[in-house]
């Protein structure tokens, strides 16, 4: 699967195309749609809209921040493990999380649930921490892509995402091989008037022929999603990346917009998981804890 900011293509021509899978890096495939509007849900739309609108205005100043209320990036992260280096050979036993079996899930609002496909991305907003320079360049390339969202629902109509990390995915590149190695990808907000999802994935690139790791880089990406109609959401992204000692090398900013294909089906099989098992098996060990995330689904005013 294509990185999602530090393998953009060179010109606005060129296309990413990639088809991602549930749990997989945010912003391909988080997407929301509002409940029908009555009296209090109206004065939500319009705030919504006055929302896009300050975006917009704010859009071209040298910050370049997403929205009032934008989540932080971090200042650094982890470096990368040493057998993951530039100059090692590389091996698939040397992956994070090889041979665990973790069962991770959590509960999603109904509106997300489903197929969404994305056509295309914009890219505003480029700084570079070597150097300082700043890149206001609006370009708009194609970038395709579908993701399901949702895989269990509980008795009580809830839907729930399964959760894979750490996890990794290999991709082919001509003479290099790249590897992602999905490490975070955790909801860190959710209400009615947006869903906020954080990601941290390092990338490998090795060489084909010697099969030395000849780069690595982490990117953390933090995603908003804010509803425009029942089939249609905007996307915002803030896109950090580090090289392999944590520090960091560029930020970058993008928005799309992304359209439902379908609504919410359950998937009872996973990468040869059986997810109603293991869904079943998490909610007796959560107990009642597993219920209690029930904030979206608040009450008509």
């Amino acid at each position: 699967m294509p990185s999602l900011f530090w393998h953009v293509p060179a010109t606005d021509t060129d296309a990413v195309v990639s088809k991602t899978t549930p749990g997989e890096l945010i912003g391909y495939h988080l997407y929301v749609r509002l409940p029908p509007t009555n009296g209090g849900q109206i004065v939500r739309v319009l705030l919504t809209a006055l929302f896009l609108l300050i975006f917009f205005a704010a859009q071209p100043q040298v910050n370049a921040r997403l929205l009032v209320g934008e989540v932080e990036h971090a200042d650094s992260v982890q470096p990368v493990e040493d057998n993951l280096k530039p100059g090692n050979t590389f091996s698939k036993d040397s992956l994070p999380g090889k041979g665990e079996t973790g069962n991770t899930w959590y509960r999603i609002p109904s509106w997300l649930g489903g197929v969404w496909h994305k056509e295309q991305q914009t890219n505003f907003y480029r700084y570079n921490y070597a150097d300082g320079s700043t890149d206001n360049t609006v370009r708009t390339q194609i970038a395709r892509s579908e993701g399901r969202w949702g895989m269990q629902k509980d008795k009580g109509g809830g839907i729930w995402q399964y959760d894979p990390v750490p996890y990794s995915e290999n991709i082919d590149a001509g003479d290099v091989s790249i590897v992602q190695i999905v490490r975070v990808c955790e909801p860190i907000e959710v209400s009615e008037k947006r869903f906020v999802k954080r990601s941290i994935v390092t990338e490998l690139r090795t060489d084909k022929a010697t099969g030395k790791i000849v780069g690595v880089e982490t990117g953390e990406e933090i995603s908003y999603f804010i509803p425009q109609s029942d089939v249609l959401v905007k996307r915002m992204t803030s896109s950090k990346v580090f090289d392999g000692n944590g520090k960091p090398m560029l930020l970058g900013r993008s928005y799309s917009y992304e359209t439902r294909l379908t609504g919410f089906q359950e998937e009872d099989f996973y990468k040869g998981k059986d997810m109603k098992a293991l869904f079943e098996k998490f909610l007796k060990m959560s107990g009642a804890t597993a219920c209690l995330y029930d904030f979206w689904n608040l009450p008509n005013e």
